[in-house]
């Protein structure tokens, strides 16, 4: 078993900026850091912080230097794909020493934590809101199953491989899930697939294999399945998920909305 800490969609900007014009993006990410250093004894051990992308809102190397510093503070290995709002040549400078990310190209890597292969693909299609992955990802990924054997997989993009129904949300996700689909087919290993995308917690399967989405950090959209529904965005409910992988595994949303209690019952 391993145990990771996923967080999603930080968007964040340099600061005196606010992303969508709403969201203060850089004191979201500090209050949720602090909420989650708060939380880590009710956590338990985690092993490892895997961010689903949109990491910027923009692309600048400045949002993703606010980004690091506060990603560093959990003092935990930090796992990173891109999203449709990053910007792949920052994002890799940004990051290329904390995790292990190809110094060209597309942003796919496999890291072994424990008894689990992490395979990171990226879906990013640079100036779109949608996603691809292309046949190289694809190869890295059938090459991590192939080396994991039975062993538990857990698989991290950023455009989820479901629809959700909120329609302006599946017109911008990933294009070609058949392909994914395909590239798991034959494999035995024990696959899981999280992704980010849709500032929400939704479950669906890829085949025979389970896909989660995690909440955002920063905000949220509403389960709106309305052709009409409104293109937009809600502040909440904001979150984030804890896995643990292996036979008695478990995906659990974190919700990082101001609560009162604990209350006896």
């Amino acid at each position: 078993m391993a145990r990771f800490l996923q967080l999603s969609d930080l968007h964040v900007v340099p600061i005196g900026r606010r992303a969508s014009v709403v969201l203060d993006t850089c004191h979201l990410l500090e209050q949720a850091i602090d909420q989650l250093l708060d939380m880590r004894p009710a956590l338990g051990p985690l092993d490892a912080v895997l961010v689903s992308g949109d990491i910027s809102d923009d692309g600048s190397a400045g949002s993703y230097d606010i980004a690091r510093a506060q990603l560093e503070r959990l003092n935990l290995p930090v796992l990173v794909v891109p999203g449709n709002h990053d910007a792949r040549e920052p994002f890799r400078q940004a990051f290329s020493d904390l995790a292990p990310l190809p110094a060209t190209g597309l942003i796919d890597w496999v890291v072994q934590v424990g008894d689990t292969h992490v395979v990171g693909l990226d879906t990013l299609i640079e100036g779109q809101g949608g996603g691809r992955l292309r046949d190289e990802s694809l190869t890295v990924l059938k090459d991590a199953l192939s080396a994991a054997g039975t062993g538990p997989v857990l698989v991290m993009l950023h455009h989820p491989p479901i629809r959700t129904g909120i329609q302006f949300m599946d017109a911008i996700g990933l294009e070609n899930a058949a392909a994914l689909e395909a590239a798991l087919a034959d494999t035995q290993a024990d696959v899981t697939l999280v992704a980010g995308h849709v500032h929400a917690v939704h479950h669906g399967r890829l085949g025979r294999f389970p896909v989660i989405t995690a909440p955002s950090i920063c905000s949220a959209f509403a389960l709106d399945r309305r052709a009409d529904a409104v293109v937009g965005f809600l502040t909440h409910p904001r979150g984030c998920a804890v896995i643990d992988t292996g036979p008695e595994g478990i995906w659990s949303a974190v919700p990082l909305d101001p609560s009162d209690g604990p209350f006896p019952f």
